[in-house]
């Protein structure tokens, strides 16, 4: 039976990924139901760019949380979003931290990171942090605070990338956009979010003329609250943008002219529940 969904499921992603690229207006959906998740894929008229929507249940219908985990490359030059799917046997998994490079050859995340309650780096930074408490709740950290005080505030994970988007239903104030000028421009884009119930989404957006021209942070403002997120993050995007389900990465590749998966040094991952 496992290798039987295994078939239909690469099967049902070729599908609709096939037909992603012929550049139609695709109508809101459910294309894949998972268990614990649903994925749909959009066409935004306003920003001409695609957009996949991923949303993860809180809990199994046990009552078992569905846990949002964070985890580090291997390997100091990094790891596609896929190896570490595979290597894990993750459900779901996506991109996180924007990177820094200790020396030319090598990546590693930025500002302050936690994985399991654990301080890995505390490092100065001019953006914002994500934090990931125990029971999924996501919260967001102003650029200074350290990495104490996130787990003394009950964060068991934390990852530093942009900004916050949406912050109890409410845009964030233009102010934040100083972090990073890309904000204000069209680029793909990989975004967590956070309804009120605790379930998690995920809009992962193409551009750069793969799936589209991309999003700048309005756009997602837009369509977030269109969607009555109560929270939402801004991560790494751009070439890093990454989302696989199962061993299928489902967003374009983007560098080298699409033919290319970025590296990167950290990653948002859910592991099947039994």
């Amino acid at each position: 039976m496992k290798a039987i969904h295994s078939s239909f499921l690469l099967s049902f992603l070729w599908l609709f990924l096939g037909c992603a690229s012929s550049h139609t207006a695709i109508n809101t959906g459910t294309l894949l139901r998972g268990k614990n998740y649903t994925i749909t894929k959009h066409y935004d008229e306003a920003s001409q760019t695609y957009y996949f929507l991923t949303q993860i249940d809180h809990k199994d219908k046990r009552g078992r949380l569905i846990q949002l985990r964070h985890a580090l490359a291997e390997k100091d030059t990094g790891e596609t979003v896929r190896q570490l799917a595979v290597k894990a046997g993750a459900m779901l998994a996506f991109n996180a931290s924007t990177q820094r490079r200790p020396t030319p050859a090598t990546k590693a995340p930025s500002g302050v990171q936690i994985v399991d309650g654990k301080i890995i780096q505390d490092i100065k930074t001019s953006a914002y942090t994500l934090g990931v408490k125990a029971n999924n709740e996501l919260v967001f950290y102003r650029p200074g605070t350290k990495a104490t005080e996130i787990l003394q505030d009950g964060s068991v994970n934390a990852l530093t990338a942009f900004i916050p988007l949406i912050v109890n239903h409410v845009n964030a104030d233009d102010s934040v956009m100083v972090v990073n000028k890309h904000l204000i421009q069209k680029h793909p884009r990989q975004v967590i979010a956070q309804f009120g119930n605790l379930d998690l989404l995920f809009l992962s957006c193409g551009g750069r003329g793969f799936d589209g021209e991309g999003m700048t942070s309005k756009d997602l403002m837009r369509i977030l609250q269109g969607l009555h997120v109560k929270f939402a993050y801004m991560l790494d995007g751009g070439g890093s943008t990454s989302t696989v389900v199962g061993k299928t990465l489902i967003t374009k590749k983007i560098d080298e002219k699409g033919t290319q998966e970025r590296t990167r040094p950290d990653f948002l991952y859910f592991m099947p529940v039994k």
